[in-house]
């Protein structure tokens, strides 16, 4: 270690600041590994260790607004301080994965025992609106650990090589005490490098990606997220430790989803719920959580009309489908989901007639 850089530790040390002093040995690390691999590895272990927390991450408690407040955290940095009280809807083999993480994580020291380390890196792939962030939110809960959420556009900088420096800042500064750091859209800075249209900038950001996720110490968890699987760069997503894919929700799922979000109104729609989950199907949950707020704002503003315009919302292409097309869905409404003809009939624009002989040709 440098003279200079010996003043600056214990100037860091005598001022109390722990949490930089970790980071600048975090960047004092990168720095020896290409001139004293074996200087950079001790180092880099001594980083690893903490005597003022538990040795086991699910046992530290959050930080405290004091404890954020003296950190000099990056300004890309948002501290996500979301509550998430329950488990995300998930699909059964999505739910074994997080399961899986938590568990390697509650048994990291019989893992170490046998030359073993927990999953430190995971890339979530899927559509948007299907949980992927509220999921990074629910297992930094469940670990322990702040979240941290990048903001990729602000590392992104106009001025030509600040953009890797301040990717850097960002890693060094999460590597430095255990968080979870959440990468969301990835594939923005994360493209492949073949890709002919992209700039420079853009692939030297991968390559530090590359050196940077292989590495990442296990007592964090970095998560990397992204809409568009396709456009990252392979050997990015080989670095991953697990990759976790997202779909969109199961019939089963659309319909908790839908009580979830009902909340206190759920008795209001009761009679409505199985309609609903019906229409939405295909639908992420987002967007369910959309319709199902502007039906319930609907009914309270509302409520002498609600039951007259609630189809515009449950089925927006209305007003374009066919006559025989509005004919089926009045047959269904009332076969499959109870509804008075009247009512119908009246939704739908068709005679209560027309729906009794559909209904005797499809009995018969």
């Amino acid at each position: 270690m440098q003279s200079n850089d010996m003043l600056e530790v214990a100037r860091l040390a005598l001022e109390g600041k722990t949490s930089d002093v970790r980071l600048f040995l975090a960047k004092l690390v990168r720095k020896a590994r290409k001139e004293d691999p074996e200087y950079a590895t001790k180092l880099e272990e001594l980083l690893k260790t903490d005597p003022s927390r538990s040795n086991s991450v699910l046992r530290r408690s959050q930080p405290t607004p004091e404890d954020f407040q003296q950190r000099k955290e990056p300004p890309f940095f948002r501290i996500a301080h979301d509550k998430t009280e329950s488990v995300p809807l998930l699909d059964s083999a999505l739910e074994t994965q997080l399961q899986q993480i938590l568990m390697e994580r509650k048994h990291a020291d019989e893992l170490e025992g046998k030359g073993l380390k927990p999953a430190s890196s995971i890339i979530f792939q899927g559509p948007p609106g299907v949980g992927k962030t509220m999921t990074a939110n629910w297992l930094s809960q469940q670990l322990g650990l702040p979240l941290y959420v990048l903001d990729l556009t602000a590392v992104m900088s106009s001025l030509l090589g600040r953009t890797g420096s301040n990717l850097r800042t960002v890693l060094d500064y999460a590597k430095s005490h255990p968080c979870v750091l959440f990468l969301d859209e990835i594939d923005a800075i994360a493209k492949k490098r073949s890709d002919e249209s992209d700039v420079g900038e853009l692939k030297r950001l991968v390559n530090i990606l590359l050196q940077e996720i292989e590495n990442w110490p296990h007592q964090g968890l970095l998560i990397a997220a992204t809409n568009h699987p396709e456009l990252v760069d392979p050997a990015l997503w080989r670095r991953f430790d697990l990759d976790v894919t997202f779909q969109l929700p199961s019939e089963g799922n659309i319909k908790k989803a839908i009580v979830e979000f009902l909340g206190p109104d759920l008795d209001q729609f009761s009679h409505l719920v199985d309609l609903l989950a019906d229409s939405q199907k295909g639908e992420s949950y987002s967007n369910i959580k959309r319709t199902v707020s502007r039906l319930r704002k609907l009914k309270l503003i509302n409520p002498e009309e609600f039951d007259s315009v609630y189809f515009k919302y449950l089925i927006p292409n209305l007003e374009t489908l066919s006559r025989q097309e509005k004919i089926s869905l009045a047959v269904k409404l009332v076969s499959e989901f109870s509804f008075p003809k009247q009512r119908a009939a009246k939704a739908l624009g068709v005679s209560r007639d027309t729906i009794r002989k559909k209904l005797d040709e499809v009995n018969t």
